[in-house]
């Protein structure tokens, strides 16, 4: 199991659940599908997404390696009354194929956070059932990526107490407000989420992250026997930090 990403989403989505209403907006935004048979989130952590999945779905199975995560989920499911999500403290990268087939596959910005992303996309397709859809989102590879990657390390080397995480995510929302103040913006938080020292935290401190540009994925899932296309580019508040969400169909 990841232990690593473990401690760190143990501590980061008890702190940093997003917000419900906005959440449901981008994913039925996202969504096509509005009735769904059997539905996984695959690291669910915080919960929201398995709620709303559980309000389209007959049943939603919910995966995640943190275990603290899974807590705070079960406690979300709790709050908004959804009895027809199971939960599972599993690693995706050994995820139980057994708890497939699955309708609708929601993975959205955790497969690059394992040590083996590509070993997490091959076990998403294989519990997708044959006309069933995986949605995928990861973060885009572009010309900054290494720069944010040095700054990730400089900060889990460096600043990784709960007083510097402080420092460095007030320094980068005053980035923000100049930065947005130069284009005459309001400064740039995402809707979904309660703070940007959430977003400061979840991009500079996990253990693992992995970029990937929409090509490849895209012709990762075609030779794997789906029909695949990117249909959401630069979800991220600046285009070298951004999610690309992948929309893959498995062939019948």
């Amino acid at each position: 199991m990841d232990l690593a990403t473990k401690e760190f989403y143990d501590d980061f989505w008890p702190r940093f659940v997003p917000i419900y209403d906005e959440t449901k907006k981008y994913m039925l935004e996202t969504l096509t599908e509005r009735q769904i048979g059997r539905a996984l989130d695959a690291g669910c952590g915080h919960g929201i997404c398995s709620v709303i999945l559980s309000e389209m779905a007959e049943q939603v199975v919910s995966v995640d390696v943190s275990s603290d995560s899974l807590a705070t989920a079960r406690q979300q499911a709790q709050r908004f009354g959804r009895d027809n999500i199971e939960f599972h403290h599993q690693d995706l990268q050994e995820l139980d194929t057994g708890l497939g087939p699955f309708d609708l596959v929601w993975c959205w910005g955790v497969a690059m956070m394992a040590p083996d992303p590509m070993k997490v996309m091959r076990n998403l397709m294989a519990v997708t059932k044959p006309g069933g859809t995986v949605y995928l989102g990861l973060y885009l590879k572009t010309w900054l990526s290494p720069v944010h990657e040095g700054v990730r390390h400089f900060c889990r080397a460096y600043m990784d107490t709960p007083a510097r995480r402080k420092l460095v995510g007030g320094f980068f929302t005053g980035l923000t407000k100049v930065a947005c103040a130069l284009k005459g913006q309001e400064i740039n938080r995402r809707a979904d989420n309660v703070s940007i020292q959430a977003q400061v935290e979840d991009w500079y401190y996990p253990p693992y992250k992995t970029f990937y540009s929409i090509e490849e994925i895209v012709a990762l899932f075609e030779r794997n026997g789906f029909k695949a296309e990117c249909i959401q580019d630069r979800l991220g508040r600046m285009k070298s930090a951004t999610i690309f969400v992948i929309r893959a169909t498995k062939n019948g």
